[in-house]
Order: C-alpha cells, then structure tokens, then sequence
C-alpha cells in the first residue's frame, strides 16, 4: 500500500466521523440559524450570505428563517461579523419554527488546495433560546480544488438532534481551562450512505454512523483557534521547538475537553486496487464497529465485529474483538509532557494508550503457498490456523508496561498436513494427527515489594494429547527490569533466581501415541517398550542427580507414570531462600550438585 494511499484512506475515515459531527456543529458557525422566541409566524429571506470562521469560509446563496420574530435588518445584524454582542449571547435569544439552507458551501484551505463540501437541503427545525430540536441535510458532496491528486466522496441523508448552538458558540470562541464545567452540545448525530474516493482509487464505504451524548469543556485556547492552528501544524511534517511543544499542550487540552457517550459505525467496507507492475487489490470489511464508556470510570470499551480482509497475502476472518478499558489519559499526560519540553524516546512507552483487556471471537487466518523470488525451490507451503476465543487482562502497569497479566485461549487449531516439513507438524503427522487443536492460559504478576514475578497458572492443554500445567516463583526481579534502557533491563534480568516450580503432566494420548511409534519401529508390543523405558528412568535418574532419596523418589515416580501414563507431578523449591540463580547452574559441577540444593516431591497416580 503506498504512502498515499495510507493517508487517503486515512483522511477519509476521519473525514467521514467528522462530518457526522460537522452536521451538529455547523449551526454553531453559523448563528443565522436561529431565530428570537416565536411571535409570529413571518419569514425572513437573505441573499449571498457568506461568513468566514478563520481557516473557514461559509457560503448560503439563500438562506430562509421561517416562524419568526425577526426582521430582515436584525437578521442581517445577526450575521456581522464585527458585531459587538458574543456569539453566544446572540444566539441565546433567538428562534425560529425551522431554518432553510437549499445549499451550503464549506470551504477550507489545506496544503495549498481547497477542500470543499456542499450541503444540500439543509433543515432547522424547532429553535428555541438558540437549542435545535432537528437539524438535516438530504446530503453532500465532497471534493478537493486546486492542482494536484483528485479526492471524492458523498454522503447520504445527515440528522442531528438536541443540537445547543450557545453551547457550541461559546467552545468554538471563548477560552476556559481544566475547571470549566462540562457543556452537552448535541444529543446525537446520524450520517448514512458514506462514500469516499482517494487519489489511488481506494473506496471507502460506510453505510451509517451514529453518535451519541457529545460533551465538550471550554479549552484554555478556544476550540476554533485549537483545530486551526493544529491543521496548520499537520502540514508540517516535523514541527520542532517551541511550535511543537505549542502543539502538543493544544491536543492535549483539546482531547481532554471532549467527551462522547457512545459511537457506532455499521457497514464499513474498504477497496484498494493496489499498483505496481504485478497488481495486488485489497478487498475489507466490518459489520459494525462500537464505542462506549465502560464500567471504569474514564475507560471506554471498543468493539468490531464481522471484519473479513482478502489480499494476496492471504485471507482473514475475524467474528469479534473487543477492547476494555481502553484510556487515553496516559497519552494526554504524555502530550503535556512534550508541552512544557522535548520527550526522550526511552519515555515514549509510559504514554500509550492504558487497555485493560482484549479479546477475541473466532479467528480465522489462511495463508496460501509463498514463493521465494531468490529461490524458487525454497517456498513456504500454505498456512492456515483459527483460534475460537482469546483474551488478554492486562493491570497494574509500570512505565507503560503491564506487571500483571492474564491470557487465554481455547480452540487454537491447525491442519496437520500427512506431508508436512515443518519440524514440530512432521512430528505429529508421524503420531497420527491431522489436526491441532490447543488450549490453554498464563497467569503471572510481578510482586514490587518481594521482587519476584509470580506464575500463579502456566497451562498447556491439546486434545488427544495431554495437559501439562506449571506454576513457580522467580526471584530477584526488581523494577529495573522494566527499565526502558535494553541494556539496563537485560542485565537486570541476570540477576533472576528460582525459588520455586511446580510441574503436572496429565496422559490425555499424546505419550501412547509415542510409544507406539517407536515400539513399532524397534518391532516390540508398546508394553515391553514401556518397561525398558520405566526401567531406565528408575534407574538412570537417581544416577545421573547423585542418588540421593529425593532422586531415588523422582526416579520411581517417572517410572510408574511411563508403565501407566496417568498424572505425574513434580515440585521444587529452593533450599535457599534467596533462590538459584543463573551462576549457580553454570559454574555446578554436576546436575547432582543442583539437585542436592532443592526440596524436590513427586508422585504418580
């Protein structure tokens, strides 16, 4: 995908939120639209009505206020610029049964080139004290004037309702700060029948979006002059200095003073033709996408369903995946950080985005046959794999970086192919498996105050095989692992201990599989191979680990489950507090040596 496509398609899909969200706050930039309190029903008609709002020009060749008081001198008055009254205090006065725009132009300057969407039969109806019960728009078109790559896109019928025009005027042009109390500008938005061309020939289509609950505080810079000067700042590819650090203090309070209840975007489809010699079309789709605050308190919760991608690379089908706990207070700490000063790379980290979980719902991956261009006979045979659940808990974060956290998954399977070259796949072919099918969970935290990380469930489960399950103590992990320096991390992890470690092994086929195999291939019956095999680990064990009882004791245990696979489980603990560590294991003599270090069980049932 060339780099523009990427932004095409980009802007595209940010273009198409935000025109959901410019058929509410248009009427904010436009205090025509409103009328005093209904005292009658007259009409009032104006010409050639053209308002600039910084970086934006507004352009109603007819605009009509019907059921109202006003008149047209008091209309027109409204609509000065250079009026001495503020938006806000203007609009709150006034009303109108509905406003009529037939067509409504919006220019907008960008990189040299004219952006420009036109409205068409654009409605308020019941305005009162400035509040907008509806607001529609039949539609618009949307094009990019001057030279360089063209860009379309249109947009089906657009609705907004309980839309606050004081409310809006006074974000878009009075200052406020941290403390200013919160306003509700609209209720909700609607936008249908969304279509968008990039310069490549990529096609974006939605067919609905719908928002909920927007509110907004008062920013320090007023919102008008915040997204003007942060338009101006992405036309420059790397701002430095005192401009970027201008930059980052305005997102931040910009991002800050927004707040949405709810977003949802249903029948997104996407379409790449692809270039190059060779042409490679990219085909996506989503069903529905939602956004909703969660029971965390300033924690949302993202959720995509039905998403299918086809490209050459391959094909992938997703059912469901849901982000919890999603934050984005971690990256407004981060863009005042660069506010008030350059950020060092090794800080970057500790500012993304907080999430709290993710989770998936029928994954579905297939991969076809890649050649390699250099050696056509070096080729990677065909891949396919799906996973029927998956979640990831993430909590307690430092710097950024998770120190508990919780994974699981079930129904992770793959085809075992007869022919298959692969060194763990060709293994299982040689058992007797066609198929894969795995599931299983790591559950682990780190202890700050003990310096030790925790595996409280390691567990590995395939069908027709087995289950084994480990859980242990690491000692001498302090906070510099998670230093952002590799160099300090890395050497902060040479001093890691073992304290303890637990391991079971239940038989659920995968051992008997084995020795039948290779009883086959040594020509014996599968119950004389066991023997030899349950001879040999109570014999050669406790030689090999110094014959000690706890050896002897292992050596028996190992034995019995070889005999009779069933369940056999092992511990060890550390005699020593403070655990073993790397040196400890490579400067021992023997493994006997070790072993006589540890407090070692094991039985079989």
């Amino acid at each position: 995908m060339t780099r523009s496509l990427t932004t095409g398609v980009a802007r595209a899909a940010l273009g198409a939120v935000a025109c959901a969200t410019l058929a509410a706050a248009l009427p904010a930039t436009m205090p025509w639209l409103a009328g005093p309190a209904l005292a009658q029903d007259a009409s009032v008609a104006l010409d050639e009505v053209v308002l600039p709002l910084g970086p934006v020009t507004l352009k109603a060749p007819k605009l009509e206020l019907r059921g109202t008081a006003l008149s047209r001198d008091e209309a027109r008055a409204i609509l000065d610029p250079a009026g001495p009254a503020p938006w806000r205090t203007r609009l709150d006065k006034l009303s109108a049964r509905e406003i009529v725009i037939p067509v409504l132009r919006v220019e907008q300057p960008a990189g040299g080139r004219v952006q420009v969407a036109v409205y068409h039969d654009v409605v308020a109806r019941d305005v009162a004290a400035g509040r907008i019960g509806t607001l529609e728009a039949g539609g618009a078109t949307l094009t990019v004037e001057g030279p360089g790559p063209d860009a379309a896109g249109a947009y089906g019928r657009l609705s907004a309702r309980e839309v606050d025009l004081p409310g809006l005027a006074r974000l878009f042009t009075e200052p406020g700060g941290p403390n200013a109390a919160p306003i509700r500008v609209y209720g909700g938005v609607t936008a249908e029948d969304i279509a968008l061309t990039g310069p490549d020939g990529a096609a974006l289509r939605i067919a609905r979006i719908d928002a909920r609950d927007l509110s907004g505080r008062p920013t320090t810079i007023p919102w008008g002059e915040s997204v003007r000067a942060l338009a101006e700042g992405a036309g420059n590819a790397k701002p430095e200095g005192p401009e970027r650090s201008r930059l980052s203090g305005l997102a931040a309070d910009l991002l800050d003073g927004i707040d949405i209840g709810g977003l949802e975007i249903s029948g997104i489809t996407f379409a790449a033709p692809g270039g190059g010699p060779k042409p490679s079309p990219v085909q996506a789709s989503l069903a529905r996408l939602t956004y909703g605050t969660g029971q965390v308190e300033g924690a949302g919760r993202v959720k995509a369903e039905g998403l299918a991608v086809e490209a050459p690379a391959g094909r992938v089908a997703l059912k469901g995946l849901t982000l919890s706990g999603l934050s984005l207070k971690p990256v407004l700490e981060g863009l005042r950080r660069a506010a008030a000063g350059p950020l060092d790379q090794a800080e970057m980290r500790r500012y993304a985005p907080a999430l709290g979980q993710i989770a998936l719902d029928n994954l579905d991956v297939d991969l076809p046959a890649q050649a390699s261009p250099q050696d056509p006979l070096n080729a990677s045979g065909p891949l396919r794999f799906a996973l029927r659940s998956g979640a990831l808990a993430m909590s307690e974060p430092r710097d950024g970086v998770p120190t508990a956290s919780r994974l699981t998954f079930d129904g992770l399977t793959c085809a075992v192919p007869p022919d298959s070259t692969a060194p763990v796949l060709a293994d299982l072919s040689g058992l007797g498996y066609t198929a894969l099918d795995l599931s299983g969970q790591v559950d682990a935290r780190w202890d700050e105050a003990a310096r030790e990380v925790t595996l409280r469930d390691v567990t590995l489960t395939g069908k027709d095989m087995g289950t084994a399950r480990i859980t242990g103590t690491i000692g001498g992990i302090g906070k510099e692992v998670f230093d952002p320096e590799p160099m300090v991390s890395s050497l902060a992890l040479l001093g890691a201990s073992a304290k303890s470690l637990a391991l079971t092994l239940e038989n659920g086929g995968l051992f008997q599989r084995f020795v039948d195999q290779q009883a086959k291939a040594q020509s014996l019956k599968p119950e004389e191979l066991q023997r030899e095999y349950g001879t040999a680990a109570m014999l050669g064990i406790p030689a090999v680990l110094g014959g000690s009882p706890s050896a002897k004791a292992l050596g028996q245990a190992v034995s019995r489950f070889v005999v009779k696979p069933g369940r056999l489980s092992v511990s060890a603990a550390a005699k020593d507090p403070a655990g073993l560590g790397l040196m400890d294991f490579s400067t021992a003599p023997s493994p006997g040596k070790i072993f006589d270090r540890l407090t070692v069980n094991a039985t079989a049932e």
